[in-house]
This record gives structure tokens, C-alpha cells and sequence, in this order.
């Protein structure tokens, strides 16, 4: 009875194959040499005495097809979707304090892109829990509680939760910031929920204390810029027609001085002084208004 040696030369085959996509750096695996084997080598030495079977004439064939077909790729598994969260538990305390509700812009800016967030303010906004960087400009949702009357007394308070469907375990992505109206309902219904810790500055690891010092550098140099401009507008304008463009230049000229000042004392950045300094003069010559 003649023996079948099939399965045996498929796997001679397949071996040749697989040794043969390793030098070659194919990254295929032992099933993806197989299928190849199958497809394109197999049907050649079928029902072939073993012994007329040389690995040496083998790999040359291997190679050949190789050459002349287009090399398959092995099917790679999706790899996970890796979800990168902002501990908040690295923003010191102090960072989540009361604050006016017309500070909400500036406070939320200065979060970290990746921590998860909801803002709700009654019907004016929700955005839900998503990440700092999906949530648009807030100076709109500023606006409309402008519009909406909400006056001096009425503060937004930042309060760490744990995130729908997740567990107090520590890991970044289990909690969110809420920023609310304090006193509000959603401030009542979450009050039993908040996940309390106090973070110092000196708890922070270095790289993220570092970036936060040149956040809170940028945002003091807004702020006295802010200022300096304020107390120039703030000067009484004549009511005469004739004075009014003096007054105008006169109104410049203390902003310069102002700018001055606090790049002096290094209070703002070169690049912030120049920008801001470049203006005004450009508005002097014209004699324009601030």
C-alpha cells in the first residue's frame, strides 16, 4: 500500500517558508507561513517522493514566488485604545477654591488638557464628564450668565468626583472635576460623592510642578496686562472735542509706561512687552484710540 507523505512535505514546506520570512524580517507568524504554504508552494510538491525533495531547491522556489508575488501581511489585532487621563489628584487644593463665576474662563483654561471635566452651570451649559480639551471657550457661557443676571454672590465651586461607571481606585481615569454653581442642586446631589484629599504644591511630582509654575507665570502676566490697561481707561476723558485727541495720546503713553514697568520688574515676558508695546505705538502715530 503506498503511503502518504502529504501532511509530512506540507510541513517541510512550511518550515522552509517560516525560516525563510525570518530572514527576510516579514513578521510572519508560524500560521501566517502555513497559509502561505498552502496557497502558493504546497500544490507544487504534492504527492512528490520525499526523497527528491532538496531544502536547498525548496528555498530557492520560496524565493522566487516570494519575488515575483507581492508579499502578504500578516494580520496585526487591534491593539487597545489607551485612554491617557490628568491625575487630578495632582492639582494642589488650593487650585480648586471658590471663585467668581466670571473667572470661570480663566480657572478651567488652566486645567491640564487631558483631566477629565463636566461644567454645568443650571440651563446654561453641560458639557458632561469629557476631556478639558473638548470643552469650547467658555467667555460664551460668562456672557450668557451676564445676560442671565447672576450677580457677585453667586460663586463656582470645582469638586473632584468619581466617574460614571467607575470605582474609587486611584486610577486617573476614575474621577472628574465638576465645576458648578455652589448651592445649586447638582452641588447638593453630589455633596455625599466627593472625593476629598488635600494636594500641596511640595505633593506634586517635578515635571508637573513644573509646568504648572509656568502656567501660573503666563497667567499673572494676562492679568497685569489686563491691569495696566484698565487704569489708563480709567483716566476721565475731557468733554471738549478739541482735547479729546490729547487725551487720547496722553491715555497711550501712561499704557507704555505702565508696560514698562512690569517688564521692568519682570513682571511680563519680553515677547508679551514687545507684542502689546508695538500696538500702542502703531495706534500713537495714528493717533487712534487704545
Amino acid at each position: 500500500m503506498k503511503k502518504n507523505y502529504s501532511l509530512r512535505i506540507f510541513g517541510i514546506l512550511a518550515k522552509r517558508v517560516y525560516k525563510l520570512s525570518k530572514k527576510r524580517k516579514l513578521g510572519w507568524s508560524w500560521q501566517d507561513a502555513q497559509k502561505w504554504t498552502s496557497a502558493n508552494l504546497f500544490q507544487l510538491y504534492k504527492g512528490k517522493p520525499l526523497y527528491t525533495i532538496k531544502v536547498t531547491e525548496v528555498d530557492v522556489v520560496i524565493a522566487s514566488i516570494l519575488d515575483a508575488t507581492p508579499t502578504p501581511t500578516p494580520a496585526l489585532a487591534p491593539k487597545p485604545v489607551s485612554t491617557v487621563c490628568f491625575d487630578p489628584f495632582n492639582i494642589p487644593t488650593k487650585d480648586l477654591k471658590d471663585i467668581n463665576w466670571w473667572m470661570l474662563q480663566d480657572q478651567v483654561a488652566f486645567f491640564d488638557n487631558n483631566l477629565n471635566m463636566r461644567v454645568a452651570i443650571g440651563s446654561i451649559i453641560d458639557t458632561g464628564v469629557v476631556k478639558k480639551s473638548e470643552i469650547m471657550n467658555l467667555n460664551e457661557t460668562v456672557e450668557d450668565m451676564r445676560r442671565a443676571g447672576y450677580s457677585s454672590d453667586d460663586n463656582i465651586i470645582f469638586k473632584i468626583l468619581v466617574a460614571p461607571n467607575k470605582k474609587d481606585d486611584g486610577k486617573p481615569c476614575s474621577y472628574y472635576v465638576l465645576a458648578t454653581l455652589m448651592g445649586s442642586p447638582l452641588d447638593t446631589e453630589t455633596s455625599m460623592e466627593e472625593v476629598l484629599k488635600v494636594v500641596t504644591e511640595a505633593d506634586l511630582p517635578a515635571n508637573i510642578r513644573k509646568v504648572r509654575e509656568v502656567k501660573m507665570q503666563k497667567r499673572q502676566e494676562i492679568i497685569d496686562l489686563r491691569i495696566a490697561k484698565k487704569k489708563s481707561l480709567e483716566r476721565v476723558r475731557p468733554s471738549k472735542v478739541e482735547g479729546q485727541a490729547e487725551a487720547e495720546r496722553k491715555e497711550i503713553e501712561d499704557t507704555l509706561k505702565n508696560l514698562e514697568n512690569l517688564y521692568a520688574k519682570k513682571l511680563i515676558s519680553k515677547e508679551l512687552f514687545q507684542a502689546n508695546v508695538k500696538e500702542l505705538k502703531s495706534k500713537l502715530k495714528l493717533g487712534g484710540k487704545i
